[in-house]
């Protein structure tokens, strides 16, 4: 049995450990209320910007638009969000899971996938990776950032579908669907067709767009360049800011968690502690009349 010394000093440790554990979790749940509103708003922003381009697809002009022409190339590029920092459960390894399954299937096709990564933690991981090119790596990204915190994205993309290095373009990140609840998603963004974009249309929108034709002004390519990067850009920021609160949560659910373990432990710990002094005490007593019956 242990020292009523050593039982104390981990009752003590273990209760500074939970000090900490609680005030991470209400850190983690404060700041996950606050990005859960971000979140829900860039939903809506993301759904208008994609049913505009839906509209727009099925404008004579797009088909003169290089990124809706059929694909020049097999490679694929995969934004995955991951956070800067540990102890949120199993948020980052199930990013990396669902993202090593994709470079799987593109490895078997012969392809090499390329990837940006956005947190310190998925730079980490993906710098190491030996059938995968890493193009660009992002950290210390604010929860609800400004949309131009990805220009640098945007030239990739750009660049890539130009040179013809890749056609295909996907974002890897974790959705949170409600406090208890957290999926990781796989949303292709590139390629745009005319029939990928109309299957995701809604009743409404395929109705309207039979019956309306749209003039663009000052010139088809300009709406449509103008429409593509809102399209991207509310993507981007979607992702990012679903990330961040996916990430706070599951951090809350591990700290209440860690807090709930720590708890059980120390009661554990408390009735060892008493039962050593017990021990301790009975000891003492048998002792004291063991030698009281000596002296007699």
């Amino acid at each position: 049995m242990a020292s009523t010394q050593l039982l104390k000093r981990r009752v003590r440790s273990i209760s500074n450990t939970k000090q900490i554990t609680k005030a991470m979790e209400l850190v983690a749940a404060a700041r996950m209320r606050r990005v859960m509103e971000a979140a829900q708003k860039s939903r809506v922003y993301a759904d208008a910007a994609a049913a505009i381009l839906r509209r727009l697809s099925q404008t004579p002009e797009s088909a003169q638009h290089p990124y809706f022409r059929p694909p020049a190339s097999k490679g694929t590029l995969y934004v995955i969000f991951n956070s800067d920092r540990g102890l949120a459960g199993a948020y980052n390894a199930n990013v990396f899971n669902t993202a090593a399954r994709a470079f799987a299937q593109d490895n078997k096709a012969g392809i090499t996938p390329r990837v940006i990564a956005f947190g310190r933690k998925g730079a980490r991981h993906f710098s190491r990776g030996s059938n995968i090119e890493l193009l660009g790596a992002y950290d210390n990204i604010e929860d609800d950032p400004d949309i131009n915190v990805f220009a640098p994205v945007l030239e990739t993309i750009a660049e890539g579908v130009e040179q013809a290095q890749f056609s295909t373009v996907s974002l890897i990140f974790t959705e949170s669907v409600s406090t208890m609840v957290q999926q990781v998603r796989t949303v292709q963004l590139l390629p745009i067709t005319s029939e990928s974009q109309a299957e995701q249309a809604s009743e409404a929108e395929a109705k309207q767009a039979a019956e309306f034709a749209f003039e663009l002004e000052p010139d088809g390519e300009a709406v449509l360049d103008a429409a593509l990067r809102l399209y991207f850009e509310s993507a981007l920021r979607r992702a990012r800011v679903e990330a961040a609160a996916s990430e706070h949560a599951m951090r809350m659910i591990s700290m209440g968690n860690a807090n709930r373990n720590a708890a059980d432990l120390i009661d554990d710990l408390t009735l060892e502690l008493n039962a050593t002094r017990q021990a301790a005490i009975t000891q003492e007593v048998a002792e004291i009349i063991g030698g009281a019956e000596a002296i007699t």
